[in-house]
């Protein structure tokens, strides 16, 4: 276990999502909340990177941040309105399909960023909000800031088509920051977006970039994780009963990172991750994302990683 904490960077939205009487009910959501939600959840220490706007909706986002003693100290505060994502239908297997409302919200406007890196062992960065425009700008200099100060860095690219500029352009953004990373997480649905049917060329085109660790989730069927010259590890998925997805990758990604800032695998260790290390993350991340699933919306359980040296 390491002192140093996980810095988190990536949107805070409100997700609409269906409730009760064809009603939706707003709940606070976004990738970058969700997965630094979890990892406070699971024990990690937590700041949060982010523009969260004045309006009410941002006033909730300040309050559960408070709840959760997550770091607020690099989180900015702008008169744009709060971005959001409509849930506009859940398929059979819980998967939810958004439409999203980003411009002219606090989205736009770039969080402040850190006057130095030394407090933190690790460095997380998600989606749209580390891959497009204003935001997506600035967590790619916060990525090569934190690559020569030593951090180690994760991107998850959770992939939402409807707000990635056009494909060309969205490749390029993604492969700049696939190659500052140590950690690459995607689901098989990323990869066959980014890069159409034939995805096992980009998968093993990232993974070619040193000595990293490349997680792929592939849904109902659980996933792999393929760490550099080793022999792939299989992790099935747990989920029983399923209400819908929503943040079940992001809460399976924080409790990754949780168990590894655990059992001191956060930084430079990271590049040469020892087995153990890798299979305890694994064991406890299915078990968040599966809790995840059998309730509405990203609701991680509150728990604590197995140590992998006991």
């Amino acid at each position: 276990m390491t002192g140093k904490g996980v810095l988190v960077y990536g949107e805070a939205l409100v997700d609409f999502v269906p409730g009760s009487a064809g009603r939706s009910e707003a709940v606070l959501g976004g990738s970058g909340f969700n997965t630094a939600l979890a990892l406070a959840r699971c024990g990690a220490p937590v700041t949060y990177n982010v523009s969260l706007s004045r309006d009410g909706f941002g006033e909730l986002f300040l309050q559960r941040l408070a709840e959760e003693s997550i770091d607020q100290r690099l989180v900015g505060v702008c008169d744009a309105p709060t971005p959001s994502a409509t849930v506009t239908s859940i398929g059979s297997d819980g998967a939810a399909t958004y439409r999203f409302s980003l411009n002219g919200t606090a989205f736009d406007t770039a969080p402040p960023a850190p006057t130095e890196l030394d407090g933190f062992a690790h460095l997380h960065v998600t989606s749209f909000g580390a891959t497009l425009g204003t935001s997506g700008e600035a967590a790619l200099e916060l990525m090569q800031r934190a690559r020569k100060a030593g951090l180690s860095v994760s991107y998850d690219l959770n992939v939402r088509p409807a707000v990635l500029p056009a494909l060309d352009e969205a490749r390029r953004a993604i492969e700049e920051r696939a190659a500052l990373c140590d950690l690459l997480k995607c689901s098989t649905d990323d990869a066959r977006t980014v890069h159409g049917t034939e995805f096992g060329h980009p998968l093993a085109r990232w993974l070619a970039h040193g000595d990293r660790l490349l997680l792929v989730t592939d849904g109902e069927k659980g996933g792999y994780l393929l760490p550099a010259r080793r022999e792939p590890m299989v992790f099935p998925a747990l989920a029983q009963e399923v209400v819908d997805t929503i943040g079940a990758g992001d809460s399976f990604m924080g409790a990754f990172l949780a168990s590894l800032w655990r059992n001191g695998g956060l930084g430079p260790v990271l590049r040469n991750l020892p087995a153990e290390l890798c299979a305890a993350a694994l064991g406890f991340a299915v078990v968040v994302a599966a809790e995840t699933c059998a309730q509405q919306g990203c609701n991680p359980p509150r728990l604590d990683p197995p140590s992998a040296r006991d």
